[in-house]
């Protein structure tokens, strides 16, 4: 797995054939490979807040990439840290090389400064990301059972619709398993829209029959989204549960 097809698969420049070979690569490894992923997910920003994209990369990006708010954060971030540390036009120089002249350059009370500055934002975003948000008050409730990707576009097995505003503070979803989880299963859900995934959420609550999630009334825009579960087996193997929840906002 090379960043280079990382990078592919961040920014949908795979066939939908590459996409899943790549996803089946992924959970086919005792353990993901999230340290490969975010260290390429983190030279896929850098490059970009230093404009070394291309044109077409750009667009992809902001088209792809830019999809959910933890994804904006990391690039305000890193756009923040290349303002404070190397002002001006993005320099040739590796930021690490520009960052030591820096140092080198200014004032202890103008280094010190600076770093507080990036430290406090950093901060910032650490606590967000950790700190729970309020908690839904009120809930809109949806019942789904697993459909294939061509039957979700049949007529007759059309996904279930919402209509917007929810008129609750968040949607939960109960999904009902094809077959009954095997004893010492653990589950993921992955939330995609039409553009690729959103974000894994997190299960409120689970049995042989049942997973439910929620969804923040926030997060919902019109379109089509989709459900996938990924189950851990108790010999520690993982695979895609076969099928999708599909359900459309209107």
């Amino acid at each position: 797995m090379t960043d280079e097809r990382i990078t592919a698969y961040l920014l949908r420049e795979l066939s939908e054939r590459e996409a899943e070979q790549f996803e089946e690569q992924c959970f086919a490894q005792p353990e993901w490979p999230a340290s490969d992923l975010e260290s390429a997910e983190d030279d896929l920003i850098e490059a970009y807040v230093r404009k070394k994209l291309s044109r077409a990369r750009r667009r992809r990006f902001e088209k792809y990439y830019l999809t959910t708010t933890a994804r904006e954060d990391r690039v305000v971030l890193a756009r923040s840290f290349l303002r404070v540390v190397c002002p001006g036009e993005p320099p040739k120089p590796a930021w690490i090389d520009r960052f030591r002249d820096f140092w080198d350059a200014e004032p202890v009370t103008v280094k010190y400064a600076s770093v507080a500055v990036v430290l406090l934002l950093g901060v910032v975003l650490l606590l967000w990301s950790i700190i729970p948000h309020s908690r839904p008050k009120t809930f809109a409730n949806l019942n789904l059972t697993t459909t294939s990707e061509n039957r979700s576009k049949g007529a007759s097995n059309a996904p279930q619709k919402l209509t917007l505003p929810l008129g609750a503070d968040a949607l939960r979803v109960s999904l009902k398993l094809s077959e009954p989880a095997p004893q010492g299963a653990a589950y993921s859900v992955q939330w995609e829209d039409s553009k690729g995934p959103l974000k894994t959420l997190a299960i409120e609550s689970e049995d042989t029959n049942f997973i439910k999630v929620v969804i923040p009334a926030d997060d919902l825009v019109p379109g089509r989204y989709a459900l996938k579960l990924l189950r851990k087996n108790p010999d520690g193997t993982e695979a895609r549960v076969s099928g999708s929840y599909f359900f459309d906002v209107e």
